[in-house]
C-alpha cells in the first residue's frame, strides 16, 4: 500500500505541476498577447509617420528639382539675351568702322596732301608719347 500511496502522491504532484505549468503558460500567452495588442497602434502610427515623412521628402525633392530647372532656364535665357546684345553691338561697331574707313578713304582721295600731313602729325605724336621720359 505504501507503493500505492507513493504512486498516488507522485501522480498528484505531476498533476499539480501540469496544472501549474498550464496556468503559467496561459498567463504568459495572455500577457504576450496583451503587449502585442498594445504595440499594434504604436506600430501603425510609426508606419503612418514614416509614410508621411517619405511623402514630404519626395515633395521637397520635387520642388528643389523644379526650382533648379527654373534657375537653369533663367540663366540660359539671360545668357542668350547677353549673347544677342553682344552680337548686335559688335555688328554696330563693325558697321561704324566700315563707315569710318570709307570716310577716311574718301577724304584721302580728295585731299591727299592734307591726309599725309595729318598722318605725319599723328606719327610724330605717337613717337613723342612712346619716347618721352
Amino acid at each position: 500500500m505504501d507503493q500505492q500511496q507513493g504512486a498516488d502522491v507522485v501522480r498528484n504532484a505531476a498533476a499539480n505541476v501540469e496544472n501549474t505549468v498550464s496556468d503559467l503558460a496561459a498567463k504568459t500567452e495572455k500577457i504576450a498577447q496583451d503587449k502585442l495588442d498594445q504595440s499594434k497602434p504604436v506600430l501603425r502610427e510609426v508606419r503612418e509617420f514614416a509614410g508621411t515623412a517619405m511623402d514630404q521628402a519626395s515633395e521637397l525633392a520635387r520642388k528643389a528639382s523644379s526650382a533648379g530647372a527654373q534657375a537653369v532656364d533663367a540663366i540660359q535665357g539671360a545668357a542668350r539675351d547677353v549673347g544677342n546684345q553682344a552680337s548686335q553691338s559688335a555688328a554696330a561697331v563693325y558697321q561704324q568702322g566700315v563707315r569710318a574707313g570709307g570716310s577716311v578713304s574718301r577724304y584721302t582721295a580728295e585731299q591727299p596732301l592734307t591726309a599725309l600731313l595729318i598722318a605725319g602729325v599723328i606719327g610724330y605724336g605717337l613717337a613723342y608719347l612712346i619716347h618721352r621720359d
